[in-house]
């Protein structure tokens, strides 16, 4: 068990962050995996916050315990140069004031360095392939150019986890049901973390294209599988992103429920020594990211909702009403589901302005090009 903090290169003067992290378990035992969890990398995300501390609370209890069988380092809140965004009372916290760059996008290493710096270095032996790979990837990581805050935030927070096994970002929605995005190639995977978690609603993302945080570790991985010679490996990384319902959803029975979800696959996987929850299993909602339709506003106004988050819609109903405060009469219109879905996430705003998204139904059927993130 140890606690470390490092300094993110300041912006300016007078002016320094901390990235604060966690560490339980064996620490560089060879054969010993390692597990990365961070919260808050959208530092307006605040119910990931709190599940970490419930999370600190029982790893300390189970290292001391000696019930760790991995290394796991836990970031409790992977931003803090995003909590410094108070505005006038409110926190902005989802992208960079200095360059306007997303807080989750951006941070992905250049496939073909990748390729270049490890293709040739893979021989049979998967598991001496594992070890060059997370080698060569820290490698690529501690080159990185961090001219900007952000890029050094970056480039800490990758020298932490790019080297993990299993990596776990915690974020939220606006208003939404609990949801894990993980990567299609890992199905079997990301499906036994949902029915631990009892999230039903699984986006699987294709990791070849646009990626956050999560991809960024399970990409390279894909691309060399996907690399003529196909090297073979024994246990690639493993990366989900956990969205905790919405961001009014902190409390600390459900932060429990979730903490408990997390340490119980984990013990699925034999990294941790407990018994786990007693759950029963839950039929899931599998989609992939590119079959979720977002709904869009067609006016501006204010939205009133008609439909109720995990409600099964058809094409042409009703989801909410859109007030026109600027017509010269009392007027309201539809916003109606352009598709049949399953009603998963809205908006927490109110006022909405044309062509803001104010809902999200997973469906069966390709909306957006595979690889194409959700939001900005």
């Amino acid at each position: 068990m140890a606690f470390e903090t490092i300094k993110i290169p300041s912006a300016s003067v007078g002016n320094q962050a901390h990235i604060h992290l966690h560490r339980f378990g064996p620490e560089g035992v060879k054969g010993v995996k390692k597990v990365y969890i961070q919260a808050g990398l959208h530092a307006d995300e605040h119910p990931g916050l709190l599940v970490a501390q419930h999370l600190l609370r029982h790893l300390e209890q189970l290292d001391q315990q000696n019930a760790l069988k991995a290394e796991i380092v836990l970031v409790p809140f992977a931003n803090p140069v995003g909590l410094r965004q108070k505005n006038f009372g409110h926190l902005v916290g989802r992208c960079d004031w200095h360059t306007g760059q997303n807080f989750n996008r951006h941070m992905a290493i250049d496939p073909q360095q990748v390729e270049a710096s490890l293709a040739p270095s893979f021989g049979i032996d998967a598991i001496e392939n594992d070890r060059l790979m997370r080698l060569g990837l820290k490698h690529l990581v501690a080159q990185r150019h961090d001219d900007f805050e952000i890029n050094s935030l970056h480039k800490i927070l990758l020298s932490q986890s790019i080297d993990a096994h299993y990596v776990f970002d915690l974020h939220c929605d606006d208003v939404a049901l609990p949801h894990v995005f993980y990567g299609l190639h890992q199905q079997e995977m990301g499906q036994t973390l949902a029915q631990c978690l009892g999230f039903t609603i699984c986006l699987e993302e294709d990791v070849t294209g646009t990626v956050a945080f999560d991809g960024t570790h399970t990409q390279p991985w894909v691309n060399m599988q996907n690399h003529p010679t196909k090297p073979v490996f024994s246990t690639p990384c493993f990366a989900a992103t956990l969205e905790l319902r919405g961001r009014s959803d902190v409390d600390p029975k459900l932060a429990e429920q979730d903490c408990l979800g997390i340490l119980d696959f984990l013990t699925h996987e034999h990294l941790i020594e407990r018994i786990p929850s007693p759950k029963k299993p839950i039929a899931l909602k599998p989609c992939r990211v590119d079959q979720v339709r977002m709904v869009k506003a067609t006016a501006s106004g204010i939205i009133t909702y008609r439909s109720k988050l995990g409600e099964t819609l058809k094409a042409g109903e009703a989801i909410a009403d859109l007030v026109l405060v600027d017509h010269p009469k009392a007027k309201s219109i539809p916003i109606l589901a352009p598709c049949n879905g399953y009603l998963f996430s809205q908006t927490g705003q109110f006022f909405i302005t044309k062509g803001d998204t104010v809902a999200m139904l997973s469906t069966q059927e390709q909306h957006i090009q595979a690889g194409t993130q959700l939001a900005f």
